[in-house]
């Protein structure tokens, strides 16, 4: 009998089957594969670019990146043209980024896992010069313009718009020495010889969950010609040992006749607020001159008030200094802190009373809603930069005073600067809970 060898006919078509499940079986493993590690891409839905870490071995880490909510395809440069900074980082893993600004690039902490996939997001950097960028709201609670054409007696030199911040509530909170402190506005003062524009900002009571700066005499007493600023120890303290975050001599308590000597902690005293930082410091413009010029009364107008605090002294020369219209001390000792004047007052009013409001002696401020409409207004009494007679005149909780209290009385005191040119707004919107971040640049 004769031995055939066997051949399976359908062997060709169960081998076809047998590759072909193999092959969809091979697939199905690479698409779990690509999914179980893909997935980052595809939920996302951005590109990603590869890279390599140096410390540890051949891991692979992938970085995708954001400029805020909208994905981009590239790592932004430095010093690019969108003014994109760094933002913050995330990564998986249980992986962290630390970013390098002067090398602009990230590092990658705690890199344990292969495959680890980070995302990096850029946001646009706000540039604001303050004194230039800032622009006036015409109508509502913001920024009023202030046009100065028409004083009578100061010369065309003052006469440019100026820019106050008005009405109820402002958004014009600021970021100043890690305290909120608040603009008054884009203000004309005298450097040298010129009169030139910049942003002014007070410190005010009030603020909340912030420590009030305190009650303080304006001079030690009340005798003589005790209210020049020049020579005040009101002066001194805030351009000392406030300014310097020191400890020494203030005056508080009062008796009949001038305020008695104290001891003031401005290093981290938990009993009084702060002094200024080193940062904060650095901002402040100490070439201004403080204009002194007083008055008799306060049934004057804001423009009124204007004229007089830059010395346009008529009437009883004896009770105001010619020699006080325009001077101010610019030694060691002033490093550019004063207080607020009333005309800074008188400008804050806003809203659909603020027309009318201006027409009106600041004595008269408690009437027609002007005083609701200001945000200026103190909680309690407080001093002004504004010598009467031989005192200096005050703000209380409804106008300012019709005359001027002893300068050893103990009141409310709101530190007052002017910002330098080279600070710009960086960051927030002016909100109470986003205050404007400020930086020498």
């Amino acid at each position: 009998m004769k031995l055939e060898k066997y051949v399976d006919k359908n062997l060709k078509i169960r081998k076809t089957i047998l590759i072909s499940i193999s092959v969809i079986v091979l697939i199905g493993v690479s698409f779990l594969l690509y999914k179980t590690f893909a997935s980052f891409t595809e939920n996302v839905e951005f590109p990603m670019m590869k890279g390599k870490v140096d410390y540890f071995g051949n891991s692979d880490i992938y970085f995708a990146f954001y400029k805020g909510e909208e994905q981009i395809d590239e790592m932004p440069q430095k010093d690019n043209k969108e003014n994109l900074v760094f933002e913050r980082g995330e990564c998986d893993n249980g992986a962290s980024i630390i970013w390098n600004s002067e090398e602009w690039g990230p590092m990658v902490k705690n890199l344990s896992k292969n495959k680890t996939k980070c995302s990096l997001y850029f946001k646009e950097q706000k540039e604001i010069v303050l004194g230039k960028d800032i622009l006036p709201v015409e109508s509502g609670d913001g920024l009023y313009a202030v046009l100065h054409n028409d004083l009578e007696e100061l010369g065309q030199e003052w006469n440019q718009i100026e820019y106050r911040y008005a009405g109820v509530d402002p958004d014009n909170y600021v970021s100043f020495n890690n305290e909120l402190w608040r603009i008054i506005g884009l203000v004309n003062v005298k450097v040298g010889d010129s009169v030139e524009q910049r942003v002014k900002i007070v410190r005010t009571d009030g603020v909340k969950d912030q420590k009030d700066f305190g009650n303080y005499a304006w001079d030690r007493s009340g005798s003589g010609c005790a209210n020049n600023w020049t020579t005040s120890k009101l002066k001194d303290m805030l351009n000392g040992i406030y300014y310097e975050s020191g400890i020494g001599e203030c005056y508080t308590a009062e008796n009949d006749e001038s305020a008695s000597q104290s001891i003031c902690n401005f290093n981290n005293n938990e009993d009084l607020p702060k002094g200024l930082d080193e940062v904060s410091r650095n901002m402040i413009d100490k070439e201004i001159i403080w204009n002194i010029g007083g008055w008799n009364t306060s049934e004057i107008t804001a423009k009124q008030f204007y004229e007089k605090e830059r010395g346009l002294i008529t009437g009883n020369k004896n009770a105001y200094p010619s020699e006080w219209s325009s001077t101010s001390d610019v030694g060691e000792k002033h490093n550019g802190i004063g207080l607020i004047y009333p005309s800074d007052f008188g400008y804050a009013v806003g809203g659909e009373v603020r027309n009318n409001c201006l027409t009106k002696n600041l004595y008269d401020y408690d009437r027609d809603n002007c005083w609701t409409n200001d945000w200026l207004k103190p909680n309690n009494i407080a001093w002004l930069l504004f010598p009467g007679g031989n005192g200096a005149f005050t703000i209380n909780e409804v106008f300012i005073d019709n005359a001027y209290s002893n300068v050893y009385s103990s009141y409310s005191v709101w530190p007052t600067v002017y910002l330098t040119t080279t600070t710009k707004i960086v960051d927030g919107t002016g909100d109470i809970n986003s205050p404007f971040v400020l930086s020498v640049q």
